[in-house]
């Protein structure tokens, strides 16, 4: 490509790779913005969304590739020159200075604009240059130079723009210290500290995060008038109704690579897209009949309201899983499904409902009190001690248990489990295959002597081959082992062939329920990950 080409492009990113270790977060990803043009990326958890993100605003570099904006090649550039050239962001996790107000907050965004207060500023690329730069500002903050007042009170005057965009909900708030502020006015800060230096591109990692219907509208109706002022974006959002209303263009990425891309409306019917976020409905695996589900509930969760702060994460959910049952909670990102899971491990406690486990109260007992009572986990990404031994991995699971002899004997059933594992049990977790180290993770789980084994993701970063065997061996869990399993799993069509039920979250509630073909068969299921067209009306 030329430079001609790259000039009349907004920002061009090219062949773009990362990596960390064997992981290919970002995997070979081109596209081009244009500007004015609005543009969302989409894919299930660990697509390589924010990784794409970073790479872009220098907190990251890339691999291989190439990253253009406006003629100028920023791909080896720092977040420093990255911002000078012309390009503003904002973090999935909010950033603001929690002690700091909410004016100085947004004034820091134009840090990089200054010159008359920052008279050092050419030295600052430099390790022993910066102190030249530093002590140059403070001498202007001491004994301010004509034109720095000037420049000061331009600068304050862009504040105020920024301030207002945001009217009544930052406005009142100005001098207030930026931890006092509603997690969605800290938001609000963050966009402002963002557009005040006025980036000719503006990157948004999920800016709704956390917010309910109507604070996420008001702050679509503000992107919406940015766009209308010709503000180019580039946006990762999970709330798929906001991306179709807002976006010009969208890209689906699943497993580091660009899956997809198009117009928002051509999406819905995109197989490839769908079974990224869905999975391949396949025929329900059976391992052998399963035992008959027992109509005594074995886990209760009753009106369970969860609480971040000030955001509610879950709103009064409830849910059964029955002895001998395999449950599937289902939901697209950020929709509530690992709250969920901490919740019932008791890695959180709820404001308000209860967690009742084989007939006990367990609302507020200890994660250990419930591995104890006979829950396992199986956590998201396997979560494997790397350095230790595939024995020393499966001995951790027994942490808690005092009884030698019923140790022994469960380590012996998980060799004959997963006899991988026995010919692997002096080799270090770390240098085991993804397949191998979910095994692991599983055997790890059997050793607490469990009757629910809650899994988060089990199939998540695996190949489709080695998605198959996962299935199959939590289809086995139940059925030869009589072990009740809850899976979070985002593969809604996957985790249904093996589930006997399931619930479907959305924004913290649960939207649907029913046996596993139930759900299979009903549109909603579509809708609750990948939305329906845009309902909100601007």
């Amino acid at each position: 490509m030329t430079m001609n080409q790259y000039e009349v492009s907004a920002l061009t990113v090219t062949q773009l790779s990362k990596s960390f270790g064997s992981l290919k977060a970002v995997d070979d990803v081109s596209f081009v913005i244009q500007p004015g043009e609005v543009v969302s990326i989409i894919g299930p958890n660990g697509s390589g969304k924010t990784t794409l993100i970073n790479l872009i605003s220098g907190l990251l570099q890339p691999d291989s590739g190439a990253i253009v904006f406006a003629g100028q090649d920023l791909t080896r550039a720092n977040q420093v020159g990255v911002c000078e050239a012309g390009i503003g962001r904002t973090f999935q996790n909010g950033r603001v200075f929690a002690s700091m107000t909410v004016d100085d907050n947004v004034e820091l965004g134009l840090h990089s604009k200054l010159t008359a207060n920052r008279p050092g500023k050419r030295f600052s690329r430099f390790p022993v240059g910066n102190w030249v730069n530093l002590l140059a500002e403070a001498a202007v903050s001491l004994i301010p130079s004509p034109q720095a007042k000037k420049e000061l009170a331009k600068a304050q005057g862009k504040i105020d723009e920024q301030i207002a965009r945001f009217k009544t909900r930052l406005e009142p708030r100005r001098n207030h210290l930026a931890y006092t502020l509603s997690y969605a006015n800290r938001r609000r800060t963050e966009i402002a500290r963002a557009l005040v230096a006025q980036p000719k591109l503006l990157l948004l990692d999920e800016p709704t995060a956390g917010m309910n219907q109507a604070e996420t509208k008001e702050v679509l109706r503000q992107l919406l008038e940015l766009k209308q002022e010709g503000q180019s974006m580039l946006l990762v959002e999970h709330k798929i109704d906001l991306v179709l209303t807002l976006s010009d263009r969208v890209i689906v990425m699943d497993s580091g690579k660009k899956i997809a891309e198009g117009k928002p409306d051509s999406l819905h019917e995109n197989p490839v897209v769908m079974e990224a976020y869905l999975g391949t409905r396949r025929e329900a695996i059976t391992v052998r009949p399963p035992r008959p589900a027992s109509d005594e509930p074995l886990l209760e969760l009753d009106n369970v309201n969860i609480f971040y702060g000030l955001v509610q994460a879950l709103t009064d959910v409830s849910l059964t899983v029955g002895k001998g049952e395999i449950v599937s909670l289902l939901g697209g990102n950020a929709s509530g499904k690992s709250t969920t899971m901490k919740t019932i491990l008791g890695l959180l406690e709820p404001k308000t409902g209860t967690v009742t486990f084989q007939g006990n109260n367990l609302t507020t007992a200890s994660t250990a009190a419930r591995v104890r009572a006979g829950m396992a986990s199986v956590p998201e990404a396997r979560r494997i001690f790397p350095e230790m031994t595939v024995y020393e991995n499966l001995m951790s699971g027994a942490y808690t248990r005092m009884d030698r002899q019923g140790i022994r004997e469960d380590l012996d059933r998980v060799f004959e489990y997963f006899p991988r594992l026995w010919e692997r049990k002096n080799q270090d977790a770390g240098t085991l295959s993804g397949g191998e180290q979910q095994m692991l993770a599983f055997g790890r789980a059997l050793m607490t002597n469990p009757v629910l084994i809650c899994m988060d993701e089990p199939t998540m970063g695996l190949a489709p081959k080695l998605v198959e065997q996962v299935l199959e061996q939590i289809a086995h869990l139940r059925n030869e082992l009589g072990v009740s399993v809850l899976m979070v799993e985002q593969q809604a069509e996957l985790a249904l062939s093996i589930a006997d039920r399931g619930y479907v979250l959305n924004q913290g509630e649960i939207t649907l329920q029913g046996s596993a073909q139930t759900l299979l068969d009903d549109p909603g299921l579509k809708e609750a990950y990948f939305g329906r067209q845009p309902e909100y009306n601007i």
